[in-house]
Protein backbone atom coordinates (compact mmCIF):
# COMPACT_ATOMS: atom_id res chain seq x y z
CA UNK A 1 0.00 0.00 0.00
CA UNK A 2 1.47 3.51 -0.66
CA UNK A 3 1.31 6.29 1.20
CA UNK A 4 -1.45 8.75 -0.30
CA UNK A 5 -3.77 5.34 -0.08
CA UNK A 6 -3.06 5.06 4.01
CA UNK A 7 -5.65 5.78 5.78
CA UNK A 8 -4.68 8.10 8.61
CA UNK A 9 -4.24 6.51 12.47
CA UNK A 10 -8.42 7.10 14.55
CA UNK A 11 -8.00 8.64 17.92
CA UNK A 12 -9.30 4.98 18.99
CA UNK A 13 -6.38 3.28 17.05
CA UNK A 14 -3.72 4.93 18.00
CA UNK A 15 -5.07 4.42 21.58
CA UNK A 16 -5.21 1.24 21.28
CA UNK A 17 -1.77 0.93 19.36
CA UNK A 18 -0.32 3.04 22.95
CA UNK A 19 -1.77 0.76 24.83
CA UNK A 20 -0.70 -2.66 23.39
CA UNK A 21 2.79 -1.19 22.97
CA UNK A 22 2.95 -0.08 26.44
CA UNK A 23 1.77 -3.68 27.80
CA UNK A 24 3.98 -5.50 25.95
CA UNK A 25 6.71 -5.38 28.22
CA UNK A 26 4.25 -6.31 31.49
CA UNK A 27 2.76 -9.17 29.08
CA UNK A 28 6.42 -10.37 28.46
CA UNK A 29 6.97 -11.09 31.97
CA UNK A 30 5.41 -14.48 33.06
CA UNK A 31 4.18 -14.48 36.52
CA UNK A 32 5.56 -11.62 37.21
CA UNK A 33 2.77 -9.26 38.14
CA UNK A 34 1.33 -11.99 40.32
CA UNK A 35 1.06 -11.32 44.03
CA UNK A 36 2.39 -13.13 46.70
CA UNK A 37 0.46 -16.40 47.55
CA UNK A 38 -2.68 -15.93 49.58
CA UNK A 39 -2.17 -11.77 48.96
CA UNK A 40 -5.52 -11.27 46.52
CA UNK A 41 -7.66 -13.75 44.39
CA UNK A 42 -5.13 -15.01 42.13
CA UNK A 43 -2.29 -15.16 44.83
CA UNK A 44 -4.75 -17.28 46.94
CA UNK A 45 -5.60 -19.39 44.02
CA UNK A 46 -2.56 -20.04 42.79
CA UNK A 47 -1.65 -21.22 47.06
CA UNK A 48 -4.87 -23.67 46.16
CA UNK A 49 -3.73 -24.85 42.93
CA UNK A 50 -0.24 -25.92 43.72
CA UNK A 51 -1.01 -26.65 47.61
CA UNK A 52 1.21 -24.48 49.16
CA UNK A 53 2.51 -25.06 53.22
CA UNK A 54 1.91 -22.05 55.35
CA UNK A 55 5.63 -22.06 55.24
CA UNK A 56 5.79 -21.96 51.90
CA UNK A 57 3.25 -19.22 51.61
CA UNK A 58 5.16 -16.95 54.31
CA UNK A 59 8.69 -17.12 52.08
CA UNK A 60 7.20 -16.86 48.65
CA UNK A 61 5.63 -13.62 50.11
CA UNK A 62 8.96 -12.85 51.60
CA UNK A 63 10.45 -13.39 48.33
CA UNK A 64 7.49 -11.17 46.35
CA UNK A 65 8.36 -8.28 49.00
CA UNK A 66 11.81 -8.46 49.18
CA UNK A 67 11.86 -7.76 45.19
CA UNK A 68 8.90 -5.47 45.41
CA UNK A 69 10.97 -1.87 45.34
CA UNK A 70 13.76 -3.22 42.63
CA UNK A 71 10.45 -4.23 40.06
CA UNK A 72 8.83 -1.32 40.77
CA UNK A 73 11.70 0.52 39.74
CA UNK A 74 12.44 -1.41 36.45
CA UNK A 75 8.47 -0.98 36.10
CA UNK A 76 9.11 2.79 35.79
CA UNK A 77 12.06 2.50 33.76
CA UNK A 78 10.81 0.62 31.31
CA UNK A 79 7.72 2.84 30.74
CA UNK A 80 10.21 5.73 30.63
CA UNK A 81 11.74 4.25 27.77
CA UNK A 82 8.97 2.91 25.84
CA UNK A 83 7.33 6.19 26.41
CA UNK A 84 10.54 8.38 25.22
CA UNK A 85 10.71 5.82 22.24
CA UNK A 86 7.05 5.96 21.33
CA UNK A 87 7.31 10.03 20.97
CA UNK A 88 10.34 9.96 19.41
CA UNK A 89 8.66 8.02 16.65
CA UNK A 90 5.62 10.58 16.56
CA UNK A 91 8.55 12.99 15.51
CA UNK A 92 9.18 12.79 12.31
CA UNK A 93 12.37 14.72 12.63
CA UNK A 94 14.07 11.95 14.56
CA UNK A 95 16.76 10.99 13.31
CA UNK A 96 17.42 7.03 12.54
CA UNK A 97 20.04 6.75 14.70
CA UNK A 98 18.51 8.11 17.78
CA UNK A 99 15.50 6.36 17.61
CA UNK A 100 17.55 2.78 17.41
CA UNK A 101 19.35 4.09 20.48
CA UNK A 102 16.23 4.58 22.06
CA UNK A 103 14.88 1.64 21.04
CA UNK A 104 18.20 -0.22 22.71
CA UNK A 105 17.47 1.56 25.80
CA UNK A 106 14.15 0.42 26.26
CA UNK A 107 15.09 -3.40 25.18
CA UNK A 108 17.48 -3.22 27.25
CA UNK A 109 15.40 -1.96 30.37
CA UNK A 110 12.55 -4.81 29.21
CA UNK A 111 15.30 -7.61 29.11
CA UNK A 112 16.59 -6.19 32.67
CA UNK A 113 13.08 -6.60 33.88
CA UNK A 114 12.76 -10.37 32.73
CA UNK A 115 15.98 -11.29 34.22
CA UNK A 116 14.94 -9.93 37.47
CA UNK A 117 11.69 -11.44 37.05
CA UNK A 118 13.45 -14.97 36.12
CA UNK A 119 15.74 -14.19 39.35
CA UNK A 120 12.77 -14.03 41.70
CA UNK A 121 11.17 -17.28 39.72
CA UNK A 122 14.08 -19.30 40.45
CA UNK A 123 14.05 -18.14 44.14
CA UNK A 124 10.25 -18.71 44.57
CA UNK A 125 11.17 -22.28 42.55
CA UNK A 126 13.36 -23.13 45.35
CA UNK A 127 10.88 -22.98 47.64
CA UNK A 128 8.63 -25.52 46.47
CA UNK A 129 8.81 -29.52 45.48
CA UNK A 130 9.09 -30.78 41.99
CA UNK A 131 5.53 -31.39 41.53
CA UNK A 132 4.59 -27.91 42.97
CA UNK A 133 7.30 -26.57 40.50
CA UNK A 134 5.94 -28.12 37.49
CA UNK A 135 2.64 -27.59 38.45
CA UNK A 136 3.79 -23.56 38.19
CA UNK A 137 5.60 -24.06 34.88
CA UNK A 138 2.20 -25.18 33.79
CA UNK A 139 0.07 -22.88 35.06
CA UNK A 140 2.91 -20.00 34.01
CA UNK A 141 2.11 -21.27 30.13
CA UNK A 142 -1.55 -21.36 30.24
CA UNK A 143 -1.51 -17.63 31.41
CA UNK A 144 1.10 -16.66 29.06
CA UNK A 145 -1.00 -18.42 26.09
CA UNK A 146 -3.91 -16.63 27.18
CA UNK A 147 -2.15 -13.02 27.23
CA UNK A 148 -1.21 -13.46 23.94
CA UNK A 149 -4.85 -14.71 22.90
CA UNK A 150 -5.86 -11.26 24.57
CA UNK A 151 -2.87 -9.29 22.33
CA UNK A 152 -3.92 -10.86 19.43
CA UNK A 153 -7.42 -9.85 20.28
CA UNK A 154 -6.38 -6.35 20.60
CA UNK A 155 -4.01 -6.29 17.75
CA UNK A 156 -7.42 -6.91 15.83
CA UNK A 157 -9.87 -4.67 16.94
CA UNK A 158 -6.90 -2.03 16.84
CA UNK A 159 -6.79 -2.65 12.95
CA UNK A 160 -10.17 -3.34 12.42
CA UNK A 161 -11.28 0.32 13.91
CA UNK A 162 -8.27 2.19 11.90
Amino acid sequence: MTASKEKPMTPLTRSLAVLALSALPLLAQPGLEMPGPGSGPRGGRMARVLDLTEAQKTSIQAIHEKHRPDMTARREAVRLAQTALQAAFRDAATPEAQLRTLHDKASAARFEMMLAGRSIRQEVDAVLTPEQRAKAADLRGTAQAHRRERMHHLRRAAGMAG
